[in-house]
């Protein structure tokens, strides 16, 4: 009878682990437990079925960080750039410079790097930065000049990039 219980119960494992996905041949790297203690070396048989079958327990115990299944943290305000700006006016022919508003878009006062690129007909022509200093929620009129004044007539467009 205890003959009988053995074989029905390793069955039922090797079913389980049929439709779960798992294999005990050293495939993956989620390093189960064997019944020892020790690591089995089993993991999910195809790439399919591993990114469908992930607990947390999964993700914590990867050891070797082989990276698949793993969580990617969820972005937090701080993320989130702490101004913004648009530009008023674009340098060009006689006027080498861009006119911005830059408005803080956080609860405290602020020092910002605003980057600028002076865009022509074949790419980019200048690029310089302006430091603002802003108090919480504030909007102010800068000035960004160009770095090679003498491009200013080469110049068509004003793009403001990531404010950090």
């Amino acid at each position: 009878m205890a003959g009988r219980r053995i074989r029905f119960t390793a069955v039922l494992v090797a079913v389980v682990f049929s439709l779960t996905g798992f294999s005990h041949g050293g495939h993956g790297s989620h390093g189960g437990k064997s019944s020892s203690g020790g690591s089995s070396g089993g993991g999910c048989s195809s790439s399919k079925k591993r990114s469908s079958y992930h607990s947390t327990s999964d993700n914590n115990n990867n050891s070797n960080g082989s990276g698949s299944g793993k969580s990617t943290p969820s972005p937090t305000k701080s993320a989130r750039p702490p101004a913004h700006a648009q530009v008023v006016s674009c340098a060009g022919p006689g006027s080498p410079k861009a006119v911005l508003t830059v408005t803080s878009d956080v609860d405290t006062a602020r020092t910002v790097d605003v980057p600028v690129t002076f865009e022509g007909a074949s790419g980019v022509v200048d690029r310089t930065s302006v430091r603002v200093t802003l108090k919480a929620r504030e909007t102010q009129t800068v000035t960004a000049a160009m770095v090679h004044e003498d491009k200013a007539a080469e110049t068509r467009t004003c793009v403001v990039g990531r404010i950090d």
